[in-house]
């Protein structure tokens, strides 16, 4: 889908001004140093494509095509320098690490490509007896429903346990296309879990994230991470600062059910990975900058905003 489509798909989404700046370039982002690779991934790469940075699971980013090119994206550096993905070579070193039980295709987006090379890629890998789980990233229930069909559904379900992954960062983004592409999915066999972007001046308040998560949770889908957005270039107007995140998340915990809640992290630079933010993670703070201790004992710097 190209940029002009998807900006005419939204006509009917974006009445709220807050909702469309994820997606509207800011002069403010050619201001700010952000990193490149803000998650340090090309050093876990193993492949082109492949990204093994946690013991028993590894990314595959199999295009840098999306439905919706968000201002905030961590992989911006994807949208002009993908190199493409090898298949053959992931093959290879998933038979090599059998401890790899679980993937996550994405990239970009995975149903950018048609129902027949996304297949390829699936069954390839289910074809693995130590692969269990196959993850989909993408963004397509909120900015290109339709994409969702019953073939492409007939064929997912083939290659089940599957579990896709739905970036949704507003409840304006939940159209009732939306829920009937959702509920198509889950009908058939087919979880859905969600992962937002705590996101400044568009769904940093407490309330806008409950009726979120609570309208996720009516649709069957369980809210799965709140993101802190990451330290890419261009984005430090779009970054919530971790004390206002934790506020956040304790004012949900009030007023939500635990099913409705979602786990607060973030990425740690210099390749720290991912963190789950807890006062036992927390180490130290001097003003904006954290000391924190991350999943392997590993301690790192982190500058708030």
């Amino acid at each position: 889908m190209k940029i002009s489509n998807f900006n005419v798909y939204l006509t009917g989404l974006i009445h709220k001004k807050s909702f469309k700046k994820q997606f509207i370039f800011a002069k403010s982002e050619l201001k700010d140093n952000g990193l490149k690779d803000p998650l340090n991934e090309e050093i876990f790469k193993k492949a082109s494509g492949l990204i093994h940075r946690y013991n028993d699971r590894v990314v595959l980013t199999v295009t840098n095509k999306c439905f919706a090119y968000c201002r905030f994206c961590f992989r911006k550096n994807n949208w002009q320098e993908f190199d493409g993905f090898d298949l053959e070579a992931t093959l290879s070193y998933l038979k090599a690490n059998k401890q790899i039980r679980e993937i996550l295709i994405s990239g970009g987006d995975p149903f950018t490509l048609a129902d027949r090379g996304l297949e390829k890629i699936i069954a390839t890998l289910r074809g693995l007896e130590t692969i269990e789980i196959i993850r989909i990233g993408t963004r397509v229930l909120t900015s290109n429903p339709k994409r969702i069909s019953i073939d492409t559904v007939k064929m997912i379900k083939r290659y089940t346990p599957i579990w896709i992954a739905a970036h949704i960062n507003h409840p304006d983004e939940i159209t009732k296309e939306f829920e009937l592409a959702s509920g198509l999915l889950i009908d058939n066999g087919i979880p859905i879990v969600s992962q937002t972007v705590l996101l400044k001046g568009i769904n940093d308040d407490h309330r806008v994230l409950k009726e979120l998560f609570c309208r996720l949770v009516k649709l069957r889908i369980k809210p799965y991470y709140l993101f802190g957005c990451d330290q890419a270039k261009g984005n430090e107007h779009f970054r919530v600062p971790i004390q206002k995140a934790l506020d956040i998340m304790s004012k949900l915990r009030g007023k939500i059910s635990g099913l409705c809640m979602p786990v607060y992290a973030f990425d740690l630079p210099n390749g720290g990975g991912k963190v789950v933010i807890e006062s036992q993670n927390i180490l130290e703070r001097k003003k904006n900058v954290y000391r924190i201790k991350n999943f392997e004992g590993g301690e790192f710097e982190y500058r708030d905003v």
